[in-house]
């Protein structure tokens, strides 16, 4: 299965609350391999992903956050001017709209990885397919970070 969990939480937009999110897993020996953080004026959504999602869902619930399990995808892009324009355009032509984004570095070298939101998982499982665009498992997560 090359799906991802991706971890969402909920957070106050006050000092010091990412702070305690990551306190948590740090405490728990939980290793963020990619992060985002976007905010709004009163509450912000950190996503992150790493290696075994469902427990980590386990312990921030546990722990007093409101966190949620997304699907996404994790795709690999040469590292190259233009590259990233090639895989949007692929996902373009299949109609495909991505919810957001969020990229981080890996020990695969000249590729970048994206973990995309989409609005059609399955159909963009085919476009990848068919456009020979690398999509990564959760163990694959797991050697290349």
């Amino acid at each position: 299965m090359k799906r991802l969990n991706q971890i969402s939480v909920f957070v106050e937009n006050k000092p010091g609350r990412l702070l305690d999110v990551v306190e948590v897993l740090g405490n728990n020996h939980i290793d963020i391999k990619a992060i985002s953080l976007a905010d709004s004026s009163d509450f912000g959504i950190v996503r992150f992903i790493c290696e075994d999602p469902e427990l980590v869902h386990e312990i921030l619930n546990r722990n007093g956050f409101t966190a949620s399990l997304t699907e996404v995808l994790a795709i690999t892009i040469s590292d190259r001017p233009g590259s990233l324009a090639k895989v949007l355009k692929a996902l373009k032509e299949s109609n495909i709209n991505i919810e957001y984004m969020y990229g981080f570095s890996a020990k695969i070298k000249d590729y970048a990885v994206m973990i995309i939101k989409v609005s059609n998982l399955e159909e963009t499982i085919k476009c990848c397919v068919t456009n020979n665009i690398q999509i990564l498992s959760q163990s694959d997560i797991k050697s290349i970070v």
